[in-house]
């Protein structure tokens, strides 16, 4: 009871209706339910060796776990941003420098010009955006593997994955600049880890729930479907629509090949 007088007292306009949620009241699962007591029960028996090497395994069909797949998103989402980024900063560039360095210059017409603005903008741009994007690429999908491998070794999430994953980055970011650009990078890195990991378990926290419960999920979820999936494809061999029959019946009786198309 206390507790709740001290989140209304720190969050006044949360409790006045002006913000979709109540901290007193988060989802909060029972012990006792059929999916809690099947987490428990996988976490007791697994290991961490056995978790990391499910992480890197693949079905048969050739998809990734939600694990790595998270990884290669987090990747992908920064070499995106960052080539964009990148890019639009080394354009701005060229065109004030070419705007700049050309006012005096005499072109053929006003086509040439723009044809040649226009050449020295893209090409900036290309290297901007290959410049920008895989350095922002590497460093998120460094910090997003460490972290998430870290997590899913040790069956728990918590602060300070996050911490170590951002000051290892931080210093590989800056490894080209020395000991002392890799130690400015690391405390950078640190801090920043310390805000992203604060603001994810945060969250977590408010839909009363743990990233080790949503991946456990996401994994059984995925067998069930790929199970219903094939369970669904036997079930059309072996007993196939009407539409079907009769199209194969067609096909079979009249021998209709694409020999002569």
């Amino acid at each position: 009871m206390n507790r709740i007088i001290k989140m209304r007292r720190i969050l006044p306009f949360g409790f006045a209706g002006l913000l979709p949620f109540d901290w007193s009241t988060n989802d909060i699962v029972s012990k006792d339910t059929k999916t809690s007591k099947a987490f428990e029960s996988a976490r007791i028996t697994e290991t961490g060796q056995d978790r990391l090497k499910r992480m890197f395994q693949s079905d048969d069909l050739g998809t990734v776990s939600s694990e790595l797949n998270s990884i290669y998103q987090a990747g992908y989402l920064g070499a995106f941003i960052g080539g964009l980024y990148g890019g639009i900063l080394n354009s701005r560039i060229a065109y004030l420098n070419f705007m700049e360095n050309n006012q005096a210059t005499a072109f053929k017409s006003h086509l040439d010009a723009k044809r040649k603005l226009q050449d020295s903008v893209t090409m900036s741009f290309a290297k901007g955006a290959f410049k920008w994007g895989w350095r922002i690429g590497l460093f998120t999908t460094c910090y997003a593997g460490i972290t998430t491998c870290v997590s899913v070794y040790r069956g728990k999430s918590s602060i300070y994955e996050y911490l170590a994953a951002g000051s290892v980055t931080g210093a590989l970011y800056k490894v080209n600049m020395g000991l002392k650009g890799m130690a400015a990078g690391g405390i950078v890195g640190l801090a920043l880890g310390g805000v992203a990991g604060t603001l994810s378990l945060l969250l977590l926290k408010a839909t009363g729930t743990t990233m080790e419960e949503v991946r456990y999920w996401q994994y059984n979820w995925k067998l069930e479907r790929d199970a219903a999936v094939r369970e669904s494809i036997k079930a059309q061999i072996e007993n196939p629509p009407e539409i079907n029959q009769a199209h194969d019946s067609k096909v079979g009786e009249k021998k209709i090949t694409l020999d002569n198309v």
